[in-house]
C-alpha cells in the first residue's frame, strides 16, 4: 500500500469517529440537560416555589457548556485530522498524531485506529501526509 491508501484509511477511520462522538456528546446533551429541566420543575412545583427552577435552568446550562468543551476536545481533533489528511493539507501529522491519542481509549476498533495511526505518523518511511 502507498502512502496516500494509507492517509485515505485513516482519514476515513478518524472522520468515523468524529462523527460517533459528535452523536454521543449531542444526544448526552440533550438528555442531560432535560433530566435537570424536569428536576428544577418538578421541585418547584412541589415546593411551590418557583426560583427553583432555576436551579434546573442553571444545570442545564452547565451540562452544555461540559459537553460542548469536551466535544471540542474530542471531536474537533479526529475532524480536523480527517479532512486535512483528505484534502492532503499541512499539519495533517500534527492533528494525525492528536487524534490517534484521543481515539486510543475506545476499545476494540478506537485502539486499533490509534496504533494504526502512531505507527503511520511515527514510521521511519516519511510518509506523504505532510508533516
Amino acid at each position: 500500500m502507498t502512502a496516500r491508501d494509507h492517509s485515505k484509511i485513516l482519514a476515513i477511520g478518524f472522520a468515523a469517529f468524529a462523527v460517533i462522538y459528535l452523536f454521543t456528546f449531542v444526544l448526552l446533551m440533550v438528555v442531560t440537560g432535560g433530566v435537570f429541566v424536569a428536576m428544577g420543575i418538578t421541585i418547584a412545583n412541589d415546593t411551590g416555589d418557583p426560583n427553583q427552577a432555576g436551579f434546573g435552568i442553571l444545570g442545564a446550562v452547565f451540562t452544555v457548556i461540559f459537553y460542548g468543551v469536551l466535544g471540542l476536545i474530542c471531536v474537533l481533533p479526529p475532524a480536523l485530522a480527517s479532512w486535512k489528511l483528505f484534502k492532503r493539507k499541512t499539519k495533517a501529522r500534527f492533528w494525525g498524531i492528536i487524534a490517534s491519542i484521543v481515539v486510543l481509549p475506545i476499545l476494540p476498533l478506537g485502539t486499533a485506529l490509534g496504533v494504526y495511526g502512531f505507527w503511520y505518523f511515527f514510521s521511519a518511511v516519511k510518509n506523504q501526509a505532510r508533516a
